[in-house]
């Protein structure tokens, strides 16, 4: 790791620590090597950092918005971490190739599911694209659910910690390896993806999950 990496490494570390009370102890669950999909819901731009941050010395790179790359700094940051410029509205190509190299390299491909953030926290609809990375590759996935960054902004102007819950659940993979899926399918595969993730967080932040059985035909626990 260059110098500069652990630098910055160092001062999100020491940031995470000053502003918020961040409980990490499932993190130990994910695996320590082979290449993993990590599904994470979206709330904040401190999501990825957070985990990039406390995942070290595994290498995880994450799917990232292209416009913070219009941007020097970040442009800086996103390159220093190995984000993958994301065009929401076409995500082509060159995007799926670059997430399949990561995977490749046997690393962690951080992806959020729902394609943007949630300002109130609550889960929003799975987008189908993130599906089709998940069954071309057969890459086993993990869900990460993270809560309490809403209430960064109310804590701060307060002078308080923000709470920051991790959770971290069982690795799965899709029972259907191989061929071709349609585009129901594949937003059927999302939704099941987003209720595993539901299935981590209290019923008032499955949002657009809400009430809807939690149960599984197209994943199953690795």
């Amino acid at each position: 790791m260059k110098i500069t990496e652990r630098l910055i490494n160092s001062l999100l570390r020491t940031f995470f620590r000053l502003f918020f009370r961040i409980d990490r102890s499932e993190l130990s669950k994910i695996p320590h090597e082979g290449p993993l999909l990590m599904m994470v819901n979206h709330t904040s731009n401190l999501e990825g950092p957070m985990l990039y941050a406390f995942l070290q010395p595994r290498k995880l790179h994450a799917m990232a918005k292209q416009e913070l790359w219009d941007h020097k700094f970040m442009a800086y940051l996103m390159e220093l971490w190995g984000s993958i410029p994301v065009d929401r509205q076409n995500m082509g190509r060159a995007t799926m190739d670059a997430c399949f190299k990561v995977l490749d390299e046997q690393h962690i491909l951080a992806i959020a599911p729902e394609g943007t953030r949630s300002h109130d926290g609550k889960l929003q609809e799975g987008k189908g694209g993130i599906a089709f990375i998940a069954h071309k590759k057969g890459t086993p996935m993990i869900p990460v659910a993270v809560m309490g960054f809403t209430d960064f902004k109310k804590n701060i102007k307060r002078l308080r910690r923000t709470v920051i819950t991790v959770k971290v659940g069982e690795v799965f993979e899709i029972v259907q390896k191989g061929g071709r899926i349609d585009a129901d399918t594949r937003q059927a595969l999302a939704d099941e993806i987003m209720l595993r993730l539901a299935a981590l967080m209290p019923p008032s932040l499955r949002g657009h999950y809400e009430g809807m059985p939690i149960s599984f035909t197209l994943t199953k626990d690795a």
